[in-house]
């Protein structure tokens, strides 16, 4: 099978290493996983001022905000980091090792599902707030623009466009 430079940049490469990335962040730096991935007015609503910072200054921004990380909550973070490592093995080194494209249709309709699943989570805690494209601030237009890009370079891939 022949697959597009776009797909192969994407999934092969760009795609673990923001996997990886994630994985990090979800270990060593939950604050800023959380702060990247929840939609802003949910993530405003569940974390409280770092000490040192008025509540006044930081109401419409996750800047210098904090999330209370219960033993549930770090279970969960672990949870997420094992599933990044995942996407980030199944893309980065599976996919390299084959060019078949039962393997390759089977990989993409997954990481499709799991695209729709972060969406829909996302959705699900503020759901005004993925309509709201122009308000994003940094941090959402990376995640769900990634996510939505990614959906499409797969959708794309499975209706055929770009390989043969």
């Amino acid at each position: 099978m022949r697959i597009s430079l776009i797909y192969r940049l994407y999934f092969l490469y760009f795609e673990p290493f923001g996997a990886l990335a994630g994985t990090y962040l979800c270990l060593f730096n939950p604050q800023r996983f959380l702060s990247g991935t929840v939609p802003l007015p949910a993530y405003l609503s569940f974390s409280t001022p770092s000490s040192g910072f008025s509540s006044i200054t930081t109401t419409s921004t996750s800047a210098n905000r904090t999330v209370a990380i219960s033993p549930l909550l770090q279970m969960q973070l672990i949870n997420i980091a094992s599933l990044y490592i995942l996407f980030a093995i199944t893309e980065g080194v599976v996919l390299r090792l084959t060019r078949q494209k039962s393997i390759w249709l089977a990989i993409i309709t997954a990481m499709a599902c799991a695209d729709v699943g972060h969406l829909y989570a996302a959705w699900s805690v503020s759901p005004e707030r993925m309509g709201e494209v122009m308000s994003w601030n940094s941090d959402e237009r990376i995640n769900y623009g990634t996510l939505f890009a990614g959906l499409g370079l797969r959708v794309l891939f499975l209706m055929g466009v770009g390989r043969r």
